[in-house]
């Protein structure tokens, strides 16, 4: 009698745990409201209104590196320069040292002052996606066009830092 007791307790147990329970899905698609063009799996906003978070300094620094160097900042460099950002204090300043360090490294990758005039509008294009992850406006592209075209002592470095210091650099 005792045996039967233990194996009904102990066949309830079992179909209690085992019998019962939701059946869940996993999907592993991400939904996301911005067009995302499988070229380097990078999401293209279309227009700089979709950016709503402000980037963290970890974030500024490395999605900065990357832009500029084309590969992922080393983790000890990404310290170094994130305690010399927190102790400076003054956001912009870090920001503008950090940029001028950068772009002035040997190995940055920034275009030639000759392709960027031999072809400003594909210079204008790229540089839009690679900085704001979207295309220019008609108007955006027709103003830096008039600018690049008119200071001939406009560099790529210096339109890369204007890129990089603007307000919508700062969001994602």
């Amino acid at each position: 009698m005792r045996n039967d007791l233990l194996y009904s307790l102990i066949l309830v147990f079992t179909i209690t745990l085992f019998g019962c329970g939701k059946e869940t899905t996993l999907t592993t698609n991400p939904v996301v409201d911005n067009y995302i063009y499988d070229v380097n799996g990078e999401i293209i906003y279309q227009s700089s209104l979709q950016k709503n978070k402000q980037k963290t300094p970890a974030q500024y620094i490395s999605i900065l590196y990357a832009n500029l160097f084309q590969t992922s900042i080393p983790v000890d460099v990404l310290g170094v320069l994130g305690e010399v950002r927190v102790a400076l204090g003054d956001k912009q300043m870090a920001n503008e040292l950090i940029l001028n360090g950068f772009v002035h490294e040997p190995n940055v990758l920034i275009v030639s002052n000759n392709e960027m005039r031999n072809n400003v509008d594909e210079f204008i294009d790229e540089t839009y996606l690679r900085f704001f992850l979207r295309a220019p406006t008609a108007y955006e592209k027709f103003e830096l066009k008039k600018i690049i075209e008119e200071d001939l002592d406009l560099t790529p470095e210096l339109i890369y830092q204007g890129f990089a210091l603007s307000n919508e650099y700062q969001f994602y």
